[in-house]
C-alpha cells in the first residue's frame, strides 16, 4: 500500500484525459518529474512514444508543479483518438522543505524518488523518463521483461562518465547507470525502503556528489539493478559533438537521451541528432511552438558555426557579430 505520509505530499491530482477504456491493448505506465518549462519536451517524448508503439497503450503520470492551460490543451490534442491516459500530480510547495538542499540543484531532484509510493495502487512497475528524451523504437519487449528480482532496470552511462564517477563514488562494480531512464519495480522499491536509503545517502554525501540524485541512486542501488542494453537509453550530448560531425543512431535504438545543457529544442544545437528530434517536433501538437533562440554568447557562437556549416552564410555572419558584440559587452560590464 502507498505510504500515507507520501500521499500527503500531493496538493492536487487531476485526470486530464483517459482513453484507455476504448482499447484492449496492454497498458504501459510512464512517469515524468517536471515543471511547466519542460512540458513541451515531455509532450514530444510522449508523441514519439505513441508514434513508435502502435501495439501498446500508455498511461502518462506527470509529477511536479502545475502545468499551464496551454500545455494541458496541447496534451489533450495529443491524446485525441489515441489509447492514452494522462494524470497530472502537483506536489505541495512545502513537500520537500525538510530535505537537504544540494548546491545549485532545486528540490525538484526529489520528485522521482517518491513516485513509486504514489503509483503503488495503480501499477506494479513503470518507466521513468526525463523530458529530454526521444523514443524511436518499441517498448513491447521491455514491457514483457521480468524484473521481479531487481529494484529497477537501467542502462549504463557512457564509458567516459563511468571512468570518472565510479572511482569518485566508490562504486566497485564499475557500473554507473544514467537515471534519465529507469524501469522501476514498485514492490521491491518499497520493500527495500529505497526512497529512504537514497535520501539518507544525499544527507550524508550530498555536498560531495556531482549529480546528486543520480549519484545517490547509484550508490544506494549498485547491486540491485538489472543493466539493460544501451539501446534503451542512448546518451548523446549535442554540444560534445563538433558542428557537422556525423553521429549515427544504431538501428535498434529505442530511446535517445539528449543530455547536457543544450537540448534539441534549442535552436543553436542543430546537427544530425537535433534534426531527428525535429522530425517528431514538426508532426507533434507542439509544431507551432518556436525553438528557443540563443541568449548567451556561447550559444550565439555555436549557432553561428552551425549556420555556416549549413551554408547559411549571411545569417551565420549576423550571429557571429551578435556573439562578438555580446562577449565584448560582457567583458566591459564585469
Amino acid at each position: 500500500m502507498p505510504n500515507q505520509e507520501y500521499l500527503s505530499y500531493l496538493e492536487q491530482k487531476e485526470e486530464l484525459v483517459n482513453n484507455l477504456g476504448f482499447s484492449d491493448l496492454p497498458v504501459v505506465h510512464i512517469a515524468f518529474g517536471i515543471n511547466n518549462a519542460y512540458a513541451r519536451g515531455m509532450g514530444i517524448t510522449v508523441f514519439s512514444v505513441m508514434e513508435n508503439n502502435p501495439d501498446l497503450a500508455f498511461h502518462i503520470h506527470v509529477f511536479g508543479s502545475s502545468l499551464d492551460e496551454k500545455s494541458k490543451s496541447l496534451l489533450l490534442e495529443l491524446a485525441a483518438n489515441r489509447p492514452l491516459a494522462i494524470t497530472c500530480n502537483v506536489f505541495k510547495e512545502s513537500a520537500f522543505t525538510d530535505l537537504p538542499l544540494i548546491g545549485r540543484y532545486p528540490q525538484a531532484i526529489y520528485y522521482r524518488l517518491f513516485i513509486p509510493y504514489l503509483l503503488a495502487d495503480v501499477t506494479s512497475k513503470f518507466i521513468y523518463l526525463d523530458a529530454d528524451t526521444l523514443c524511436v523504437g518499441s517498448y513491447k519487449e521491455l514491457h514483457e521483461k521480468d524484473i521481479s528480482r531487481y529494484t529497477l532496470a537501467a542502462v549504463n552511462d557512457t564509458e567516459r562518465a563511468r571512468n570518472k564517477l565510479c572511482p569518485h563514488l566508490g562504486l566497485t562494480s564499475g557500473n554507473y547507470f544514467n537515471s534519465g531512464f529507469l524501469y522501476i519495480n514498485i514492490p521491491m522499491w518499497i520493500e527495500k525502503k529505497t526512497t529512504e536509503r537514497i535520501i539518507q545517502t544525499l544527507a550524508i554525501h550530498g555536498t560531495e556528489l556531482r549529480f546528486p540524485d543520480q549519484d545517490a541512486l547509484n550508490i544506494a542501488l549498485e547491486h540491485e539493478v538489472l543493466l539493460l542494453p544501451k539501446k534503451y537509453n542512448l546518451v548523446c550530448d549535442i554540444i560534445l559533438n563538433k558542428v557537422g560531425k556525423k553521429t549515427p543512431v544504431p538501428e535498434d535504438a529505442i530511446l535517445i537521451h539528449y543530455t547536457g545543457k543544450c537540448k534539441p529544442w534549442h535552436r543553436w544545437g542543430m546537427g544530425e541528432l537535433a534534426s531527428l528530434y525535429d522530425q517528431y517536433y514538426a508532426k507533434s501538437p507542439w509544431h507551432a511552438v518556436p525553438h528557443d533562440m540563443p541568449v548567451s554568447y556561447k550559444e550565439m557562437k555555436r549557432y553561428a558555426q552551425a549556420l555556416w556549416h549549413e551554408h547559411q552564410y549571411v545569417k551565420s555572419l549576423s550571429w557571429m557579430f551578435k556573439y562578438m558584440n555580446t562577449k565584448i559587452f560582457r567583458k566591459h560590464s564585469s
